[in-house]
């Protein structure tokens, strides 16, 4: 027999203050009354309390303190140990949450080998073991990010055997409570049903208050040692790099952290951590990167799905356009419009064109150097350049600057002669997308087409705008001046302006942040984009096969990746690491490309409890919640169920107050 919770003992005070009620009850006599003169003398005697008399020998008085007694064994919740057999249905529920990827340790003084099973590993065979020999039906639910019910009344042992061996650890929040509550329906109404519980005891929520009507079991898999070290928090701010490391496990831990930038090394520093303690580590970033990355190297912890962290610089997503113009209101507007940070660098009398060009060159290459403007402070993506383009920018200093920036030139000088019709002809391309361009008119065209690039819009048979790619950067050309003409008035001018700064931009995305897996992440999805994929690109994903690129649980697009659809709500991927978000589709020459941190949920990294806290006391009636320290030893093979006394006594307690009501309409005549 066990004992489900000492506290119901308190209401065993009960029987003192029944004992009590009785020491104090008020006795009468019975007096014989001669005459009607002596009645108020007697009735005032009659009427007199006598207090602590000695306890007789009364039925109801003994049944009043056996159901008191019985009412604080009940509220005990008394179990009687049984075999637990192997017939009848038996729902099997399996811990996959993050925890149990770590490495198993069932003793402090463990040997660490180089390959040592982990938690699942061990949570595996245990259910094979147990189950081996069972002739009832089977089911096995997936306790992880959404529960799931692998296998349901499986009476065929390969099958079984083969749905147990596919479980792998999922590092979303792990839902106990809905896996605990499938479990208990499924098990509702079957034969002889009991709950088995396979975990590690490290849960998140309690169960305590769900309504189960079958026996429910715990199998605890783990062991005292822990060693385990976070990566809490990682940032960039500025020229700095800025995380928190944690021990979160129960041995003292020295660890070394190491901050790189698009895979080179940055820094590495050394910490001793104490359980439980928390430290923060800085470096100096030495070079700008797109993205960064803070990992526990020289490590042997049980847990390495938090040893990675990556972080991205906050201007990341802007793109930075370098207007070359002397003055353009609407083209600036709309620029700024599309969501791009606008310079604009006036060049209007200070900068020689390409008519003082030959002077320029007579008198070296010395002035041409001394007449260019300062460079701006940061490097554009987009230089866009209104007119020609002067000399002093062409070569130098500003020519090797500009060169690393996609162009979009604009106008230019004008052409003799000007085709003899208007009729507006468009070439499919992102440029181009949802517009018509039927109705506003260009002006006259220019001269000075580039070679190689592709004509999105011809006017007359002559082209108007091409695009492509020079000295491998994209480029855009438009054969008209924006003065010249309407353009800049029409409601289409604004979506162009947007469609050439996206195209021109090179699919420039930045980092969406940082995500748990499984959780939902707005991502802009690229319009004409027809289909998208996560792509591992560091961290356990990618290193799980080598480096390969892979799908990660998922279902695989192009050979490889995870799929993602077209939704702007993205899922994101159910293994940790770096992904980045890649689109496609007929005419997408190059979607924007943006990148995730996916993490394990934090609670996992903890260490487990010594005591397991989540079936501590569960309340519905027939219900056998089993708390760590009252679960069978399944070491030895002692596998059993509890049988539950509450309903029995909870009838015995009803039957004795029918009795003792009785008693008391029979009054003193028992």
């Amino acid at each position: 027999m066990g004992i489900g919770s000492w506290a119901g003992l308190w209401f065993a005070l009960g029987i003192p203050l029944i004992l009590m009620m009785y020491l104090l009850k008020r006795k009468f006599i019975d007096t014989p009354v001669p005459s009607h003169l002596l009645w108020r003398r007697v009735l005032e005697n009659t009427e007199a309390n006598r207090p602590w008399q000695k306890l007789r020998n009364r039925l109801l008085m003994w049944l009043q303190i056996l159901a008191a007694a019985l009412l604080a064994f009940a509220l005990m919740r008394p179990f009687l140990w049984t075999d637990a057999g192997t017939g009848g249905t038996l729902v099997v529920v399996a811990d996959v949450s993050a925890s149990m990827s770590a490495i198993y340790a069932s003793e402090p003084g463990d040997s660490e080998t180089a390959v040592a099973p982990t938690r699942l590993d061990i949570l595996k065979s245990e259910i094979l073991a147990d189950t081996r020999q069972a002739d009832g039906d089977l089911t096995l639910i997936r306790m992880g990010g959404s529960p799931q019910v692998v296998a349901s009344a499986a009476d065929d042992q390969a099958s079984w055997n083969r749905a147990v061996e596919e479980l792998e650890p999922d590092y979303a929040r792990t839902s106990y409570r809905e896996a605990i509550s499938l479990a208990s329906a499924v098990a509702e109404g079957q034969q002889d049903a009991r709950i088995i519980v396979y975990t590690d005891g490290q849960w998140s929520e309690r169960v305590e208050d769900l309504p189960v009507s079958v026996p429910v079991e715990v199998r605890r898999i783990g062991g005292e040692r822990y060693r385990n070290a976070s990566i809490e928090q990682f940032g960039t701010d500025g020229n700095r790099a800025v995380g928190v490391v944690a021990n979160t496990g129960n041995s003292v831990l020295e660890v070394g952290v190491e901050l790189s930038g698009d895979g080179r090394a940055q820094g590495k520093e050394t910490l001793a951590l104490q359980p439980g303690e928390r430290q923060t580590v800085t470096f100096d970033r030495a070079e700008a990167a797109e993205v960064y990355r803070l990992s526990l190297a020289g490590l042997s912890d049980d847990y390495a799905a938090d040893d990675d962290a990556f972080a991205f610089p906050e201007s990341g997503g802007a793109v930075k356009v370098l207007l070359l113009s002397d003055g353009n209101l609407f083209l600036e507007k709309a620029l700024r419009l599309s969501g791009a940070e606008v310079t604009r660098l006036d060049l209007s009398g200070n900068a020689p064109t390409a008519d003082t060009e030959a002077s320029d060159t007579e008198e070296g290459a010395g002035k041409t150097e001394s007449t260019a403007p300062p460079l701006p402070e940061e490097q554009p993506d987009i230089v866009v350049v209104e007119g020609e383009l002067p000399a002093s920018l062409r070569s130098g200093t500003w020519g090797q600057w500009l060169g690393n920036a996609a162009r979009w030139t604009i106008g230019g000088k004008e052409e003799a002669g000007q085709p003899g019709n208007r009729r507006v002809e468009l070439t499919a391309h992102p440029i181009t997308r949802y517009l018509s361009l039927t109705e506003p008119y260009f002006g006259p065209l220019t001269e000075g087409r580039p070679a190689g690039l592709q004509t999105l819009l011809s006017i007359g048979g002559r082209p108007a705008i091409a695009a492509g790619t020079e000295n491998g950067q994209r480029a855009l050309w438009f054969g008209f001046n924006l003065q010249s003409g309407d353009l800049p008035l029409n409601s289409e001018f604004p979506v162009l302006v947007s469609n050439a700064t996206t195209w021109l931009s090179g699919g420039r995305g930045g980092g969406l942040g940082r995500a748990i897996s499984g959780a939902v992440v707005e991502v802009p999805i690229a319009t004409g984009a027809e289909s998208a994929l996560w792509r591992p690109l560091q961290g356990a994903a990618f290193e799980k096969n080598g480096g390969a690129t892979q799908a990660v649980n998922g279902n695989p697009t192009s050979g490889s990746g995870e799929h993602a659809g077209l939704a702007s709500s993205q899922v994101a991927p159910s293994v940790p690491g770096l992904y980045a978000f890649e689109q496609s589709g007929n005419g997408l020459e190059e979607a924007p490309v943006y990148l995730l941190d996916v993490r394990a949920d934090a609670s996992e990294s903890t260490a487990p409890t010594a005591e397991n806290p989540v079936f501590g006391a569960m309340a519905a009636t027939g219900t056998t919640g089993v708390s760590d320290d009252m679960a069978p030893n399944t070491a030895n093979g002692d596998h059993r169920s509890r049988l539950p006394l509450t309903i029995p006594l909870a009838a015995l307690i009803i039957a004795i107050m029918l009795t003792e009501w009785g008693v008391y309409r029979r009054g003193r005549s028992i």
